[in-house]
């Protein structure tokens, strides 16, 4: 026959014809559905489930009559048939033939006297007729048949549970998992079937349909522990933090001192690195649960990585993580504990026991060689110890880890043994100050190969251009944990390339020393002349009294209480060592509140210059720096922009817990100091006093 709703040609048989006329009514499309079935009926006059399906359309819309008249017809043609019957006896009783209706229901409970449905309206019709004994007796009787029934389901029930935990722990779990299916399509929602079945999905990593699974039974008053623990793992695993937390927080409302709970609201907020949240869930509960080893790797690891999120690096936050990791290592399992060592050998190095550091990191190079990170984490303590070739060495696993640089090219890396023909990229790296660093080395490349192109940071554009005008620089902004975005015209012209931070190792390896180059800032004769006028200017306003640069941090906000840098307090100390001097703003980023705190303290203004961008002006910058007697600073990018314009630059670091401050060391470059002090030396007025000193004999 021809179906209307599809396309003209595509003939369907009478069974096809029927389930589409199913689907019609299914999706609410009712009038195309009828007349699907009224098509049936043309051509099979004798159709009993299409005159069924009509009635019911027909009492739809409220046509009584015809109802009764399609389901009389069906009825010649199949005498008795119970589901018709049924129909009918429904109709009679919206018509209020309530007596006529029960007949054919008390027809039919002859057949099937516990059929539910049937009793249940015996008991509305009785009920309507006036009969209420009889009503009364087949409502008891109903109670006692749903009951019956009841009581078989939960015993078949229970028996499919026992059979499936059975399949279970002898690893049938498809067995189980259909057993499972069974009786939640015989009990409904069945919280331990449901529970069976969403630790097999969580089994087989399908997180989402374990969590559909798990909320079809879940009551946040009743639901037993398992789904709550179960409900929050899955929402972790889908990145839904916020809904594993409110879950956690619901079952540990109920039971407070459940350890697996209180770890997973903790694992909640380490998969968002959200570790001062993670630290401050972590150490209450470890009030409840102190042996815990699972909370107590939780715990020490949000410390660890609070303190470098937040580079708060003081002794006290130091020292209180270090406790925390011995705490975890001393119950923690093997894998955890190897893990701890190496929290533990970066907590030694921050505290300058350089050599502690070494040896836990050695050890564990030793047993996980494949570990490049662990190895170029032993770079820093190398130098820090001054082991050159180790350092170098190491710090080259940086590249193969990413942690240097975010790039993945086919072309060889350039060193000093490639064809002098080469046509080389400089690939930048790390932050900007790290950079001008690498810069110093920058000529040994354009020695030695064909030519050279040098990505770098756009602000260091016009300073390079400048210092090496046979290079070609490619000004490029970097983002955070993305690749670096090399033009492709520049990728299509090399032939190999280099990291900037790996010239350093090939200048030692060949010369001995640590820089090609020392100064090689060139400084724009126009922008020297502006910020030259400017000084001049200072300096006629205060004569005979030299002009200082002062930063005394890093930009970072989070950073102004770091064992790396000075305070204001302390920086106050510093200029007042200084009374026949002036001192000049070089620390970028908003320090206006601090400024006002120096100079209240000192009774020392240290002058900012207007106009001057220290953040994003670095050819300015570089003119002031310039223009100076003299740079005191942290270790930062104006540190390493001093001593590429060879200004005395006199830099203070936090070093190994021997470091002597009193005897600064000549550095890299010419005219650069550095002067290194314990790192968990609380009192810095000594090391301030000792810079002063120096600082003043040279002048």
């Amino acid at each position: 026959m021809t179906n209307t709703s599809q396309p003209q040609g595509n003939t369907l048989t009478l069974e096809q014809a029927f389930e589409h006329g199913v689907n019609l009514y299914q999706h609410q499309k009712k009038e195309e559905a009828r007349e699907v079935f009224e098509q049936i009926l043309q051509k099979a006059p004798n159709a009993v489930p299409a005159l069924q399906v009509l009635a019911v359309l027909d009492v739809e819309q409220g046509c009584w009559q015809e109802a009764l008249r399609k389901l009389d017809a069906a009825l010649d043609i199949e005498p008795g048939e119970g589901s018709l019957l049924f129909d009918k006896a429904q109709v009679l009783a919206q018509q209020g033939m309530n007596k006529d209706a029960l007949e054919i229901v008390d027809s039919l409970l002859a057949v099937a006297p516990e059929h539910q449905e049937l009793l249940a309206m015996r008991q509305q019709l009785t009920a309507a007729i006036g009969n209420v004994g009889e009503s009364r007796r087949t409502a008891k009787y109903h109670a006692n048949v749903r009951s019956k029934t009841a009581n078989a389901i939960d015993a078949e029930v229970g028996e499919t549970l026992t059979l499936a935990e059975q399949m279970l722990a002898s690893g049938n779990k498809e067995q189980a998992k259909q057993l499972y299916q069974a009786v939640v399509s015989v009990a409904g929602e069945q919280p331990k079937a449901l529970l069976g079945l969403a630790k097999l999905q969580l089994g087989e990593e399908n997180f989402a349909l374990a969590r559909q699974t798990l909320r079809r039974a879940f009551d946040a008053e009743q639901s037993d522990t398992e789904f709550f623990i179960l409900l929050s793992h899955s929402e972790i695993k889908l990145g839904e933090y916020k809904a594993a937390r409110d879950v956690c927080r619901q079952g540990l409302k109920h039971w407070p001192d459940n350890a697996l709970l209180c770890r997973l609201l903790v694992q909640s907020y380490e998969k968002e690195s959200n570790w001062l949240e993670a630290y401050r869930v972590a150490l209450e509960s470890i009030r409840l649960h102190s042996q815990d080893a699972d909370l107590r790797y939780r715990l020490a690891t949000a410390s660890f990585n609070l303190l470098r999120s937040r580079h708060n690096f003081t002794a006290t936050a130091i020292l209180d993580c270090q406790k925390h990791i011995e705490q975890a290592a001393a119950i923690a399992s093997d894998e955890n504990k190897q893990r701890l060592s190496l929290y533990l050998a970066e907590i030694f190095w921050y505290k300058g026991e350089a050599l502690a550091s070494k040896q836990l990191l050695e050890a564990h190079m030793s047993r996980f060689p494949d570990d490049i990170e662990a190895g170029f984490n032993a770079c820093f303590v190398y130098r820090t110890l001054e082991e050159w070739d180790n350092y170098y060495r190491t710090n080259e696993l940086g590249l193969a880890c990413g942690r240097r640089l975010r790039y993945q090219g086919a072309l060889p890396q350039w060193n000093l043994d490639r064809p002098k023909d080469d046509i080389v990229l400089v690939m930048p790296e790390q932050g900007v100050g790290d950079e001008i660093l690498y810069f110093h080395n920058l000529r040994l490349v354009l020695d030695n190969c064909k030519k050279v192109y040098v990505a770098c940071d756009p602000r260091l554009e016009p300073i390079l251009s400048r210092a090496f005008p046979e290079a070609f620089i490619v000004p490029i902004k970097r983002i955070d944990h993305q690749d670096i975005d090399v033009p492709k015209e520049v990728m299509d012209n090399i032939t190999s390339w280099v990291a900037g931070g790996s010239l350093a190792a090939m200048c030692y390896q060949q010369f001995g020393r640590h820089v090609y180059q020392a100064g090689y800032v060139n400084v724009n004769a126009d922008v020297k002349i502006t910020w030259q006028n400017c000084l001049d200017a200072i300096r006629s306003e205060n004569p005979n009294k030299p002009l200082i640069g002062l930063c005394w941090r890093s930009g970072l906000a989070a950073a102004t209480r770091n064992m790396h840098y000075l305070i204001a307090d302390e920086v106050a100390h510093l200029v007042k060592q200084f009374p026949d001097a002036l001192f000049i703003n070089l620390q970028y980023g908003d320090c206006t509140k601090e400024l006002n705190k120096i100079e209240k303290l000192s009774g020392v203004r240290v002058v900012q210059l207007n106009g001057l961008d220290l953040r994003d002006d670095f050819e300015g910058t570089a003119a002031v720096i310039d223009g100076l007697d003299a740079v005191i600073t942290a270790g930062t990018a104006v540190h390493r922009m001093t001593t590429a314009v060879g200004t005395p630059c006199h830099v203070f670091f936090a070093g190994k817990e021997d470091s002597d401050f009193s005897a600064p060391q000549a550095l890299y470059c010419d005219n650069e100091f550095g002067y290194f002090y314990p790192p968990m030396m609380e009192n810095k007025y000594p090391l301030i006093e000792a810079m002063a000193a120096h600082i003043k004999a040279r002048f």
